[in-house]
């Protein structure tokens, strides 16, 4: 391949990439899914149904220590690199915001939204 037609491509990509809106994932009941990389957690925004226990599967495919928090006081632990585990947060009735409480990993951006459906149940 040419050298101009991958650097093109290569710059598309990158591109897209900037300019694609990540997608909220449903969370359907008791399934969460929160994956944890270097600094970001992906999806970055979960829908969640008011009132009733999350469940989050948190996994770290990164390579360093995560966790997740909120200000509520909820926390996941530690989640080491390649580890996965399965935490229950009580009920929110409204959204808010989780983050890494990792020294440095809020302030770089690993944040996640978690909005609250109203009128689930």
């Amino acid at each position: 391949m040419p050298r101009s037609t991958l650097l093109l491509t290569f710059s598309a990509l990158v591109a897209l990439a900037c300019v694609a809106e990540p997608a909220a994932l449903e969370v359907p009941d008791g399934a969460d899914i929160v994956v944890a990389d270097d600094l970001s957690y992906a999806p970055e925004r979960i829908e969640v149904p008011a009132g009733e226990p999350i469940e989050l599967h948190l996994r770290n495919d990164g390579g360093i220590v995560h966790d997740l928090v909120m200000d509520t006081g909820w926390e996941s632990g530690e989640v080491r690199p390649g580890e996965a585990v399965t935490v229950t947060m009580a009920p929110l009735e409204a959204s808010t915001v989780a983050w890494c409480s990792i020294p440095g990993h809020r302030d770089a951006g690993m944040e996640l939204e978690v909005v609250v459906r109203e009128g689930a149940s």
